[in-house]
């Protein structure tokens, strides 16, 4: 998984809600460059967590993950199309709130 992508994609999401904010923590190193992940995100507005997703750092495949009211996402399925998934929802409220 390529660091640079995955820390793009988390702050244009919050770019596009300025009240969220990301953490992500090791949730398992094996120390064979095997890492597994959790990308949190957090709702500052309300203080409640709006999401996260647990992937594998070498793979970059989504192990388990939700966010706020989308469908879970679905094992194997690539972190970057569920980063892109939550942004497109962040962009359709903004559209919806507009009209």
């Amino acid at each position: 998984m390529d660091e640079i992508t995955l820390v793009n994609l988390l702050n244009k999401i919050c770019e596009k809600n300025s009240y969220l904010n990301w953490k992500l923590n090791c949730k398992y190193n094996d120390n064979q460059d095997h890492s597994i992940m959790q990308i949190s995100l957090f709702n500052s507005r309300d203080n409640h967590k709006a999401g996260s997703v647990t992937f594998s750092m070498d793979t970059g495949s989504v192990i388990e993950g939700k966010y706020e009211t989308l469908m879970p996402f679905q094992p194997k399925v690539q972190l970057v199309d569920a980063l892109l998934d939550i942004l497109n929802y962040e962009n359709s409220k903004i559209l919806t709130s507009v009209n």
